[in-house]
């Protein structure tokens, strides 16, 4: 019957008192089995353990970037300003325009009231500095009188088929920037103030007719000289 060695399992002959695998003793006590290591320690040692999933996972939080970056407000204030700029400049050129558009109407009534253009000759029938006062007796042009001023001499009136014209000039002591002023505030919004070799002339539109007011300082007289032509359609 064969035998084998009781420590390592190797074949024995007939006759052996030693294992020629070991070198056990024929019937030593067969090896103890090596104990078990614990189960957390083997995964720890374990290369191949897991690592929880939830530590990959977790994200680092990235910070937003900060707002209100004083660059941008800049940027932002910059835009704005030329955004202002250019709705002024938009808005001043519609006054403008406008403005001239209201004086062609105004040149368009005095041409079609009076085709031959009685009305330039009488802005400028008077010098400005006359040597005698014009005869004749005062005419009433419907228009305020400036408050102290008298009748230089008389005036002029004139009717036709397609309307009339009445003329009348006077003299104040006052500079011509407070007679300006003065019929600026009594003929309305609609009144048109052109100055120009210092010289004034106030021009003002309504449905009756049309109303000219030229101011002229007379340095000689020590005065102003105020004429007043008032056209009136039919």
């Amino acid at each position: 019957m064969a035998e084998f060695c009781t420590k390592c399992g190797a074949p024995l002959g007939q006759g052996m008192q030693f294992c020629t695998s070991c070198g056990a003793a024929k019937g030593a006590p067969a090896a103890a089995a090596a104990p078990a290591r614990p189960a957390a320690m083997a995964a720890a040692a374990s290369p191949s353990a897991t690592i929880p999933s939830a530590s990959l996972d977790a994200t680092v939080p990235v910070q937003a970037p900060k707002s209100g970056s004083p660059v941008l407000k800049i940027i932002l204030i910059v835009v704005g300003i030329l955004v202002l700029i250019g709705i002024l400049f938009a808005a001043s050129c519609v006054y403008f325009y406008r403005t001239r558009q209201r004086v062609r109407q105004f040149e368009s009534h005095v041409h079609a009231t009076f085709p031959t253009r009685p009305g330039s000759s009488g802005m400028h029938s008077y010098p400005s500095s006359p040597s005698a006062p014009p005869a004749g007796p005062v005419v009433d042009t419907g228009i305020t009188i400036y408050p102290g001023a008298t009748p230089y001499g008389g005036g002029s009136q004139a009717s036709g088929p397609n309307g009339s014209i009445r003329t009348q000039q006077y003299t104040t002591s006052d500079s011509m920037e407070k007679v300006v002023d003065f019929y600026k505030g009594k003929l309305g919004p609609n009144t048109f103030v052109t100055q120009a070799d210092g010289k004034a002339l106030v021009q003002y539109q309504s449905e009756a007719g049309a109303t000219t007011i030229t101011i002229v300082p007379n340095s000689s007289a020590g005065n102003t000289m105020i004429t007043i032509m008032v056209i009136s359609g039919k």
